[in-house]
């Protein structure tokens, strides 16, 4: 198998885990708003909803993490390290508070993660393709969430 095909299929396998990773949200989202009841009773409603996106928030800081350690100690290396770590954050204090402020959280952090990483694939620090995945996704998400909020 050529590196160009063992590229084309990890790139396609990450799109595929990313967006079958976006799915509970879109799923929870669709169901809050069509059928609160049974997304309560058999989903988990807004905990569960919250739940997921405080670990895919951390998950998506431990990348940054897992990235950066790839390049230390470059200049800048150790200020990745620190901001790589407030999306965990982020995610553990939405578990915390209140309802719309959880989400309202959520939500900054997704944007926030998102645009990074898209603006860092724009400068080269990471593969093009996961800038433009990470855009997608993120849409994605910040539209689940904001489905969220408005039921």
């Amino acid at each position: 198998m050529t590196s160009e095909t063992e590229q084309i299929r990890f790139t396609a396998t990450a799109w595929f885990l990313a967006g079958f990773g976006a799915v509970p949200f879109a799923a929870m989202a669709l169901a809050q708003a069509m059928a609160p009841g049974f997304s309560a009773m058999y989903l988990g409603g807004d905990a569960a909803f919250i739940g997921y996106g405080a670990v895919i928030l951390s998950f998506m800081g431990g990348i940054r993490w897992g990235a950066v350690l790839t390049t230390a100690p470059e200049s800048g290396a150790a200020q990745t390290l620190v901001l790589s770590v407030a999306p965990s954050l982020a995610g553990w204090l939405a578990l915390l508070i209140d309802r719309p402020w959880s989400l309202l959280l959520l939500l900054a952090g997704f944007v926030a993660q998102g645009a990074w990483d898209f603006a860092s694939a724009r400068k080269g620090q990471l593969p093009g393709w996961f800038g433009r995945l990470r855009l997608v996704i993120s849409a994605i998400v910040a539209a689940s969430i904001l489905l969220v909020l408005l039921v």
